[in-house]
């Protein structure tokens, strides 16, 4: 099947070629004519490569979840290799970290006692809705039947709730037809808020099977990048408990005092980690490299290393770095500027680069490609061999790229280039689900460079002795060869569509 996609794709890519015969035939490597990229390229060692990556895939680093101190402690270690590399602070205000706003939210912080006693959460208690954190204390309590108000029905009829916690009973009362739909929760807790109560309280009937039902996702902490606009929390507490808590003080309930404190939403920040070598004559154009740096943190209690996801990619990127530095501190530096970026919350749903591309510190309209390295040190379970890279992006924005990949392919590193995850019809859609993304929407160039997913992925097992440093030497190679010629060759790659 595997043999078929690949003539398949061949067969398409083939008709984009003839299209586009004139365009591609004319693409040559401007800047790989002598041996001076040989210098530098030879300059990417096995054992740097290891170096790093032994100390960032390490348990001291606590898999490296974004926002968390395992990234802190990575961001740091990789700002310090820029600096001993010698590279110029990439981000704004002299510094290496772009750092961006995320709010954790850790659902299980909702605390309730009633007169004293404590109620646990999924057994006596769980909640509905965005609610905010806040803190109720020794609040009164009001009973206010099934919380509804029609102009023919009310059950708030000389209550006074100001100030108060409603309880409530869940449904409606089978005797009267409603004009309206009351059976969901907001219309109650609305109506209890514009009544002046501080939370309301139902009393579930199936309490028992809701409260598994929804556990799961109450118990498993969450971020979010900080977006105030999209920041509700506008409801009042909206508590249901179970039958058996109720009668603990139903018989009793002008007499009890409850307090409610919920304590979920944490504001944290996460950073991008930029390195940058200023270019020589065509400075203000950028080739972008990137790969991110974060990772799981833990799962059930063990660390997740990420040696492969995506430590290879970043430990390439500080070789890559120190490869062009050298040039540049030899006199041979790229005649283009050279962005080196770790990004983070890659794995929350790429929130590091779509941070910098939304908040660009070099222009977007100027960023000539994004060459993004993600899982480089492993081999699939689609593969018997180790010959091979999965490349994914060269030809949708620019055709130039493409060519100038499979020359540069030839000419030095000799991979089996699998096209597999480029065809737009694969259901895993790759092309989507890495940093790359980001800018290939902003309409920039892309390659993703990628040796497929193992059986070790996202789980505690990615650990650095599984890493086949041979693989990621050579694709390493494979990148700064791209990187030299984009970052140097006389004309920027031209877009499909232009001449």
């Amino acid at each position: 099947m595997k043999y078929l996609a690949t003539l398949l794709l061949f067969s398409s890519f083939s008709c984009t070629l003839t299209k586009n015969n004139n365009k591609v035939n004319d693409v040559k490597l401007e800047a790989l004519t002598d041996s001076v990229a040989d210098i530098y390229a030879s300059s990417i060692l096995k054992k740097d490569l290891y170096k790093d990556l032994s100390v960032l895939a390490s348990d001291e680093y606590e898999g490296r979840e974004t926002a968390r101190s395992g990234q802190k402690k990575a961001a740091k270690y990789i700002v310090e290799r820029f600096k001993e590399i010698g590279l110029e602070p990439g981000a704004k205000n002299g510094s290496f970290l772009q750092t961006f706003a995320v709010d954790a939210k850790n659902a299980a912080n909702v605390f309730i006692t009633l007169n004293g006693q404590k109620w646990n959460l999924l057994k006596h208690f769980y909640y509905r809705g965005n609610i905010k954190d806040t803190s109720l204390l020794d609040k009164q309590l009001v009973f206010a039947g099934f919380g509804i108000e029609e102009e023919a029905y009310s059950d708030y009829s000389n209550l006074n709730v100001e100030n108060k916690i409603v309880v409530v009973n869940e449904g409606v009362p089978s005797s009267i037809n409603l004009e309206k739909n009351w059976v969901g929760w907001r219309k109650k807790v609305e109506l209890a808020k514009e009544k002046g109560a501080l939370g309301i309280i139902t009393i579930k009937n199936n309490f028992t099977e809701e409260a598994q039902r929804i556990g799961v996702f109450i118990q498993n902490p969450n971020m979010q990048m900080h977006d105030p606009g999209k920041r509700k929390a506008d409801l009042i507490p909206n508590i249901y408990i179970s039958d058996s808590a109720a009668k603990t003080f139903l018989s009793k309930i002008s007499e009890s005092k409850i307090s409610i404190e919920i304590d979920i939403q944490e504001e944290l920040t996460s950073d991008n980690v930029l390195g940058y070598i200023e270019g020589n004559d065509l400075k203000d154009e950028v080739v972008v490299i990137t790969a991110h740096y974060d990772h799981l943190g833990y799962d059930n209690g063990e660390v997740c290393n990420g040696a492969d996801d995506d430590g290879s990619g970043t430990v390439s990127v500080i070789e890559l770095a120190e490869a062009f530095q050298k040039a540049k501190n030899d006199g041979s530096g790229p005649r283009r500027s050279v962005l080196f970026m770790a990004v983070s919350g890659e794995e929350k749903g790429l929130w590091g680069s779509k941070y910098y591309t939304d908040n660009p510190v070099y222009s977007i309209e100027k960023t000539v490609v994004d060459l993004n390295i993600d899982m480089i040190g492993r081999r699939d379970d689609e593969h018997d061999y180790d010959n091979y890279i999965y490349l994914i992006g060269a030809d949708r924005i620019s055709m130039d790229l493409h060519v100038i990949s499979e020359k540069i392919n030839e000419k030095y590193i000799n991979y089996d280039i699998d096209y597999t995850y480029n065809q737009r019809t694969d259901p895993n859609q790759f092309y989507y689900r890495s940093d790359h993304y980001n800018f290939a929407k902003n309409g920039i160039p892309v390659i993703f460079y990628f040796s497929g997913v193992h059986k070790d992925y996202h789980k505690p097992t990615d650990d650095v002795d599984k890493i086949n440093f041979n693989k990621v030497q050579r694709t390493t190679k494979m990148v700064f060869y791209t990187a030299w010629e984009i970052a140097n060759r006389d004309q920027r790659l031209r877009m499909n569509g232009t001449d």
